[in-house]
């Protein structure tokens, strides 16, 4: 193939349709696939009519070809569809043709969009940051005086190169040996297209004419309220994979924020229940998420998306049901002779961890004023510098994160085995059994508090549950009483511990039925389990299963602009840390032209103090509103830091400005009533993971705030704080579909965290 047209209507065409985005559609991948020239064009569009011969393809709509603008890529002299993998190539291909759009229209450019000064000339560098940038140049006045004498001057953009390598745009001359050919064949090639629309026979000079007028809806916005059947037709290929595997072998979804995880998880779920009711089969289902507020919207989606209302039957009266629980109440139930309602830290895991932290940041001073003094002469000097003079509030953040994982996560209370695990990555800065003993005696202090209390915290509760779970009674009972599906929503946020009691709930000892979703980029800090690729490590029990692994790397909620920035924060803490993960190395945006238009660059803006910079944060919510003509309760206020949202929520209150405050993650019920009471949304970051805003302003985000740091911080508080800012950051940031504004105060300056973006163009107003 020697060269590819295409006209602005089909150009408008392929970048308003959702489903040509990603090769992760159908739709994507065969499209890709033709222009690289290894199958026919056979796609559905609307009103397009596609010309195929040796020579090359002519892609086409109806009109009057003279008033038409075309974009002509020479095949011969790039390599557009040869050079890249096809996600890159179709990626850039959109990029291409967005520019073309933007150039005949008059609209602005991008900074990865140049008209090279002095010259005839355009530059693209179409995909994300790198060193030495991918190019597509652009000669935008080809054979300008041959085209001026036919009055079409102006109205052709032709692509002659592709590649890392660049050139003096000033004197390179685009060979137009195959774009004379084009412009020859266009009278016939417009004759053929009206002879197609007619249903006339077309000249056998052409190998395949293809001519589709679908209806279809290729609006962007996925809206997760919409019943099952019409779900399925707009999943991508890796989506369906996944919602149509058998449910016998564990299955893991991965991939990063807003690439459609959990409603895929929620299609599997049913599929499989309707499956079973259709064969007459007994399946009684679980889903497991982690907090009260994300079960609550998972079970209004529910209602919309599952007709047959399985989560409504009684498991123990029907063949077919689909129970919604977190852990905690899962486990609450089965014990529910042996704990009462009020013994409880609490039922929420997100509100539970809150309170644990308040108990552990007292055991902290406990330990400090009662214990510590026994234990000095025999600390690591590194862990008596630590414990010293990183503050309360930081140590109890670190000693949670010890206790959950370690302690409790694998060593079950014992010291003895505690004293034979492997210190955390990224976490407390332990060499030695005494500095152990100190973290073990934090342990029981804190154990103290909730014996005092008569409390169980979360842990607890999940270990009495397993100790229930793995005796002779339940192993008789459990093929009544298990179930046949688990379904696991984020599973990142749970600890080793908590993910080791779900395979006591499966009916079939030999079997592990779960299906689960991760992006470990979202969990806060080391969880404990990183490392492990064994699923029947992760979820303990003796089953031998091997694990199905499906990626998802198609992003429908936010920008590329977004996306990339998104990427930045990650790619920056997978440099720092070895088991961070960057989930977005190998994803690419959805986003139709239509929502470029709403979307707005990445910008960081500084302000004199605290007090101007709260006062900012709600200007410029309104001023993001209105530009990307959005309603208020789709405006997200978010900090990483207490005392900035302190005086966030005392602005909106002094000044009556009207804010809903988000009080748990994901607690779309909130997000709801703002959408009815005109609410913006205001709330830490650790509460806005699995909700998703046309504007989302973070801030805070600069020195000493981001990540938190005292003056004399141990270098291990640090990479824990570290660690931790890099997950937060990238959760508030990915909550973001059109616009992502970054604020700070000016005396600080901008957060190491936004180095990456800055040096590689994705942030604006960063100067370190």
């Amino acid at each position: 193939m020697k060269y590819i047209c295409i006209d602005d209507g089909a150009l408008a065409e392929f970048i308003s349709g959702r489903s040509y985005q990603s090769i992760d559609f159908e739709e994507g991948d065969k499209l890709i696939q033709a222009l690289s020239g290894n199958i026919q064009f056979l796609l559905k569009l609307k009103n397009v009519v596609f010309l195929q011969d040796k020579e090359g393809v002519f892609i086409t709509t109806l009109g009057a070809w003279k008033k038409k603008k075309y974009l002509v890529i020479d095949c011969e002299k790039s390599a557009l569809f040869t050079q890249l993998r096809s996600a890159e190539s179709l990626q850039s291909f959109q990029k291409l043709m967005r520019f073309c759009a933007k150039y005949w229209s008059g609209g602005l450019l991008n900074k990865s969009e140049k008209i090279v000064s002095g010259s005839t000339k355009a530059v693209i560098f179409p995909l994300p940051y790198s060193t030495s940038p991918y190019r597509i140049v652009i000669e935008r006045e080809p054979m300008n005086e041959r085209l001026k004498k036919r009055d079409m001057s102006g109205q052709f953009l032709l692509v002659y190169k592709t590649g890392w390598e660049g050139a003096n745009s000033a004197t390179e001359i685009a060979d137009e040996t195959n774009f004379k050919r084009v412009i020859d064949r266009l009278a016939d090639v417009y004759l053929q297209v009206s002879k197609a629309a007619e249903g006339a026979p077309v000249t056998n000079r052409f190998d395949q004419v293809n001519s589709t007028a679908l209806n279809g809806d290729l609006g962007s916005k996925r809206p997760v309220h919409t019943p099952y059947d019409d779900w399925l037709p707009q999943l991508t290929r890796q989506q369906q994979i996944f919602v149509r595997a058998p449910m016998g072998t564990p299955h893991r979804l991965h991939g990063p924020a807003g690439t459609g995880k959990t409603l895929s998880l929620l299609l599997r779920t049913i599929r499989i229940l309707r499956s079973a009711e259709e064969n007459t089969l007994n399946c009684n289902a679980l889903l497991i998420t982690h907090s009260e507020a994300t079960r609550q919207s998972i079970k209004d989606a529910l209602q919309v998306i599952d007709p047959d209302d399985f989560q409504s039957r009684d498991k123990n009266l029907e063949r077919v049901s689909l129970s919604v629980e977190t852990l905690a109440s899962l486990c609450a139930n089965t014990l529910r002779q042996s704990i009462s309602e009020t013994e409880f830290v609490d039922r929420d895991a997100q509100d539970s961890k809150l309170l644990q932290q308040m108990y552990i940041e007292e055991a902290v001073r406990r330990v400090k004023s009662e214990d510590l003094a026994s234990f000095i002469p025999h600390l690591s000097e590194g862990f008596r510098k630590f414990i010293n003079e990183v503050d309360d509030e930081d140590l109890a953040h670190l000693f949670q994160h010890e206790i959950s994982v370690l302690i409790k996560g694998r060593a079950g209370d014992s010291f003895d085995t505690y004293k034979n695990c492997p210190p955390l990555k990224y976490g407390l800065p332990i060499e030695n059994d005494a500095d152990k003993g100190i973290s073990f005696r934090v342990f029981k202090r804190y154990q103290e508090q909730l014996e005092a209390a008569s409390q169980f915290d979360t842990d607890d509760v999940v270990i009495s549950a397993v100790g229930q779970l793995d005796t002779p009674i339940w192993r008789r009972r459990r093929s009544r009483e298990g179930y046949d599906f688990i379904a696991i929503d984020e599973t990142h946020l749970f600890n080793i511990n908590e993910l080791h009691v779900f395979h006591h709930f499966t009916r079939n000892v030999d079997s592990l039925p779960i299906s689960f979703t991760v992006d470990q980029a979202q969990s806060v800090g080391d969880r404990g389990w990183n490392d492990i690729d064994s699923v029947s490590e992760l979820f303990g029990g003796e089953t031998s299963a091997s694990e199905i692994s499906t990626p998802v790397s198609t992003v429908f909620r936010s920008s590329p602009q977004i996306r990339d920035f998104c990427q930045s924060v990650l790619a920056s803490g997978a440099t720092l840390f070895t088991n961070f993960d960057d989930t977005l190395s190998l994803s690419t945006s959805a986003f139709t032209n239509e929502d470029e238009r709403r979307s707005q660059p990445v910008k960081y803006l500084d302000f004199a103090d605290d007090n101007a910079l709260v006062e900012g944060a709600f200007n410029r919510a309104d001023k993001l509103q209105s530009l990307t003509q959005s309603n208020r309760s789709q405006v997200l206020i978010t900090t990483m830091n207490d005392e900035v949202l302190r005086k966030l929520k005392e602005h909106s209150i002094s000044n009556n400005k009207p804010t809903s405050y988000l009080e748990r993650r994901g607690d779309f019920t909130k997000q709801r009533q703002a959408e009815k009471s005109g609410h913006m949304v205001l709330g830490h970051a650790d509460f806005v993971g699995g909700l998703e805003f046309d504007v989302v302003i973070i801030v805070g985000v600069d020195k000493g705030r981001v990540p938190q740091e005292g003056e004399t911080a141990n270098s291990n508080s640090r990479s824990f704080s570290s660690y931790a800012a890099h997950n937060r950051l990238y959760v508030a940031a990915s909550r973001a579909r059109f616009a992502l504004e970054i604020l700070g105060v000016q005396s600080r300056g901008p957060s190491e965290l936004l180095a990456v973006a800055e040096r590689n163009g994705l942030i604006s107003g960063v100067e370190q």
